[in-house]
This record gives structure tokens, C-alpha cells and sequence, in this order.
């Protein structure tokens, strides 16, 4: 009986260590797939910094271009009053206008780098987080935990087939082997 006991721990420590194989398996391909989706979340974003990036350039060169329209529009309007252009105070308007449509430019631009930065630092995100996935893809751990189930459930079973061989005969579930001496022998036992 106690050998149907120690075969019986034996395979549930078996039956255990599959079950952590297969759990640490599972977790493999599932950290296997985190990777990739942030693999793809970050060709996500540094497609979108290059979006936003072109986006700037094109905005940035139509600020310049709506300037020098204004500035044309300012030059034509002062010229249609008779004023001299290369003077005065109808320079310094074409000046301050032709600054501002430049800082208009700039801004554009910064506004555009900012957000494909942003764009940048996501993928630099999903880069590490693919990463943190890649180092959960091993399943050592599950191999380790697998063979200390079976190593304990080898040793319990051991100890039990131990205990088995020292008593003999094996354990008598009811009263003591002589009959005699048990508080119980009274009851029938």
C-alpha cells in the first residue's frame, strides 16, 4: 500500500513539474508577443516623427511664403500712398513684419521637432519594454521549478518507501501489532 503511496507522489510531482513547464511555456510566448507588439509600436512611432517632421517642413515654408505675401501686400499699399520704401517708418513695418513671419517660421518648426521627439521618446519606450518582454521569453525558470518538483516529490516519495521498508510490514491502521497496551484495545481495536 505504502508503494501505490510513493508512486502516487512521485507522478503528482510529475504531473506538477509538466504543468510548470507548460505554464512557463505559456508565459514564453506570451512575453514573445509583447515584444513584438511593441517592436511594432515603435516602427509606429518613428513613423510618426518622420510624418511630423515633414508636416513642419511644409508648414514652415508655407509661414514663409504667407509672410512674403503679406509683406508684398504692405510694400504695395505703402508704394500706393507714395511713400519711399527704403526708409523710415515704412522699413521698419517691412522689417517687423518680415521678422515676424520668420518667427512664425521658427515657431512652426520648434512646434513640429517637439512632436516628433515626442514621437522619438515613445519609441525609445516600446524599445524598452520589448525588451523587458525578450528577457521574460526564457523558460529556465519553469525548467528550474519543474526539477524542484520532481526533485521534492522524489525525495517524499523516497522517504515514504523509507519509512515502509523500516516498519516491515507496513503501517497497521488500526491498534498497535500486539494487540495489547492501546487505550483503545477496550473498543475492539
Amino acid at each position: 500500500m505504502c508503494e501505490l503511496a510513493t508512486i502516487a507522489t512521485i507522478g503528482s510531482a510529475v504531473i506538477g513539474a509538466v504543468g510548470t513547464i507548460m505554464q512557463g511555456q505559456a508565459a514564453s510566448q506570451q512575453a514573445a508577443y509583447q515584444a513584438q507588439v511593441a517592436r511594432n509600436n515603435q516602427i509606429i512611432a518613428e513613423r510618426n516623427a518622420q510624418d511630423a517632421e515633414k508636416r513642419g517642413d511644409i508648414e514652415e515654408d508655407r509661414m514663409r511664403r504667407r509672410a512674403a505675401l503679406i509683406l508684398g501686400s504692405q510694400r504695395a499699399g505703402l508704394a500706393g500712398q507714395g511713400s519711399v520704401l527704403d526708409e523710415g517708418s515704412p522699413l521698419d513695418i517691412q522689417m517687423d513684419t518680415a521678422g515676424l513671419g520668420e518667427m512664425d517660421a521658427l515657431t512652426v518648426r520648434s512646434n513640429f521637432q517637439r512632436e516628433a521627439y515626442g514621437h522619438r521618446v515613445q519609441g525609445m519606450n516600446y524599445d524598452a519594454a520589448a525588451r523587458l518582454a525578450d528577457s521574460r521569453t526564457s523558460t529556465l525558470g519553469s525548467w528550474l521549478s519543474a526539477g524542484g518538483s520532481i526533485l521534492g516529490g522524489a525525495f517524499q516519495g523516497a522517504k515514504m518507501y523509507s519509512d515502509f521498508q523500516r516498519t516491515g510490514a507496513g503501517i497497521r491502521l488500526w491498534g498497535n501489532p500486539a494487540g495489547a497496551g492501546s487505550r483503545l484495545s477496550g473498543l475492539g481495536f
